[in-house]
Parts: C-alpha cells; sequence; structure tokens
C-alpha cells in the first residue's frame, strides 16, 4: 500500500478501524466520466452557435426583408454561444475535481476522498450489491446510477451518477477483499 495515500485517508479512520487497501482512480477515466463527455458536446455547441450568429450579423445588415429574421438571430445567437461556454467551462470544473482523488477500504467500510477534502463513506450495507466491470484494471459499482437528489442531499437534482470506485487497478481483488472483509455474513 502506497504511505502517502495510507497517510491522507488515516486521520479519517475511526478508533480501532484499519486500512486494508488504498488505491487511486485513473484521473483521465473518471475526468472523462465526470466532465469530459459534456466538454466534448459543449465544443461543437459553441463553434455552431458561433457560426449562426456569425451569418446572422452577416446577412442581417442589408437584407429588409429578414430583417426581423436577423435580428432575432443576432438577439438568440449570443445566448447560445455564453450556455455553451458555460456547458464547457463547468463540464472542465467537473473533470479536474477528479484530480487527487483517493480510495480506501478498512475492516468497516469503503471510502472515497475526493481532492477537496469531501469525503464519503459506505458501510457494510452499502457493499452488499457489488458490480465489477474489468479485471486488471475496471471498476466496482456500489449503487447503480440513481438521480444525484435523490441519494445525495448535497447535489443538484436531474443529473445521475455510479457510486464506487472507477479506474482502480485489480478491481476482482478488491471486490474479493469487500466480499471477505467487510460483507462477510
Amino acid at each position: 500500500m502506497d504511505p502517502t495515500l495510507q497517510a491522507r485517508l488515516q486521520p479519517e479512520l475511526a478508533a480501532g478501524e484499519s486500512l486494508i487497501w488504498a488505491g487511486r482512480p485513473n484521473t483521465l477515466r473518471l475526468a472523462w466520466l465526470r466532465g469530459g463527455k459534456l466538454a466534448a458536446f459543449a465544443i461543437p455547441w459553441t463553434l455552431f452557435a458561433c457560426v449562426w450568429t456569425g451569418l446572422a450579423w452577416l446577412f442581417a445588415g442589408g437584407n429588409e426583408d429578414g430583417e426581423m429574421f436577423g435580428r432575432l438571430a443576432m438577439l438568440i445567437g449570443p445566448v447560445f454561444i455564453l450556455f455553451g461556454v458555460y456547458l464547457f467551462v463547468s463540464s472542465l470544473v467537473q473533470a479536474v475535481r477528479v484530480f487527487g482523488t483517493i480510495y480506501g477500504l478498512t475492516d468497516r467500510r469503503a471510502l472515497i476522498l475526493k481532492g477537496g477534502g469531501e469525503l464519503r463513506s459506505y458501510g457494510a450495507e452499502d457493499l452488499v450489491s457489488l458490480h465489477r466491470r474489468g479485471f486488471k484494471r475496471g471498476d466496482l459499482i456500489f449503487r447503480d446510477a440513481v438521480p444525484r437528489a435523490a441519494g445525495d442531499p448535497t447535489a443538484r437534482s436531474g443529473t445521475f451518477t455510479d457510486y464506487g470506485f472507477f479506474g482502480i487497478a485489480d478491481p476482482r481483488g478488491v471486490e474479493r477483499l469487500i466480499r471477505e472483509r467487510i460483507t462477510r455474513p
């Protein structure tokens, strides 16, 4: 176990609790899941909005018949551009937040310590239904995607998230640790 990860997780442990595994996610994969997909959508959206607005400004100048359409397009275009910029920036912020994330298993629970210091803890009852993707590197899902508002009172409603360890080395071994040391009957 990496001593740096162990040192970062140690203050989060309860009295008598011992750390049995610590790891980091594949940050590029997790960043893609958390914000990269939206950023990839925001780029063509914003480019289209820029082209739309540019053409509207270009053709609205000398065309009296389409004056109403041109003015409407010139007003709506910048709104779409700003929305595209907002999508891009907010998705990059979400993607950058994953850096510094650490995963840990104790003899009682699973821990996710995010870079900003936010800690999520999952007890044995939350780890009964595991779903694994991958063998050498993959994901270990504790609970499938649910609306965040239903499962997380601090997050926005209308968005979805999975709960688990993403992009970890040896997900099969980590699953075995959970089943043998935490959720044992």
